[in-house]
């Protein structure tokens, strides 16, 4: 029995939890970027903005947050491959991206900032080559 019992828990343990099954999503707030290229190969993004990420889904979802708070901005991509960008906008102006692996058909991923100063924020998820998959928007306080 306790030779099964640990050959149970070693494949549990050995199982990938990176690819999540898709959700649906309860208050999406992706919203459609104005002029970029689309993406011919059917990619997509679920895109989530809040205090943090546990269990690969956003915890703490919220459209306002005080200054001074770290926001975290969770996707979930399918059928993206390669790298995609989180590219972080203050008041419609790039000020950060970051580059993130997809390791799958279905992948979330996430990056965060903490944020000193009031503003309004948006972040577009973009294929490598600039394709918008999704963005979120919220607003500094």
């Amino acid at each position: 029995m306790m030779k099964w019992t640990v050959l149970l828990a070693l494949a549990l343990a050995a199982t990938p939890s990176y690819a999540d099954d898709p959700k649906p999503a309860a208050d999406a707030k992706k919203e459609p970027a104005k002029d970029a290229p689309k993406d011919a190969s059917g990619a997509s993004a679920e895109v989530k903005v809040g205090t943090g990420v546990e269990k690969h889904e956003i915890a703490g979802e919220a459209a306002s947050f005080p200054a001074g708070t770290t926001v975290w901005v969770w996707s979930r991509v399918t059928n993206g491959e390669g790298n995609i960008k989180h590219v972080w906008k203050l008041d419609g102006k790039d000020v950060w991206t970051a580059t993130l692996a997809i390791g799958s058909k279905k992948w979330s991923t996430q990056s965060r900032r903490t944020i000193p100063k009031a503003g309004s924020w948006t972040v577009e998820v973009q294929t490598e080559a600039g394709a918008s998959l999704g963005s979120v928007s919220f607003t500094i306080q």
